[in-house]
């Protein structure tokens, strides 16, 4: 049975824990208080989960491509947020390490799914069942 739901996905898993994992470091770092980068790093946190749940409801394939491929990019841009919180010393490094490393592994879950969905036509509709008169 393939996925039914984008919850299913195991992109957006990873991209999901991602975003409460950045919001739990940024609330509880001095972060909180720079509030253009504490928008910045979680707006695109909160936009790969997002854009890979709109792409799911698109069905088709090359639509839903666009949207992984923004969701991609919304966790590459995190990732980088997260060693640019180093930089400013809000967190350490050790601290950002384990989210990089799952930034990463979103990542290459969504490359994956890319794959697929290139290489794969959408399923078929079902046929619509008629009403019984």
């Amino acid at each position: 049975m393939g996925v039914r739901r984008y919850r299913d996905l195991d992109a957006w898993q990873l991209a999901d824990e991602l975003k409460k994992k950045i919001y739990a470091l940024v609330d509880g770092s001095g972060a909180r208080d720079d509030r253009r980068f504490c928008d910045q790093i979680k707006n695109s946190a909160a936009s790969a989960p997002t854009n890979l749940a709109e792409g799911f409801a698109c069905y088709r394939h090359p639509e839903f491509a666009r949207y992984v491929r923004i969701a991609k990019s919304s966790l590459t841009e995190t990732h980088n947020r997260l060693g640019d919180g180093i930089d400013r010393r809000y967190w350490k490094p050790q601290e950002a390490q384990p989210l990089q490393d799952l930034a990463d592994r979103a990542i290459g879950a969504s490359v994956r799914l890319l794959s697929y969905l290139e290489s794969s036509d959408a399923p078929k509709s079902r046929p619509k069942r008629r009403r019984a008169q």
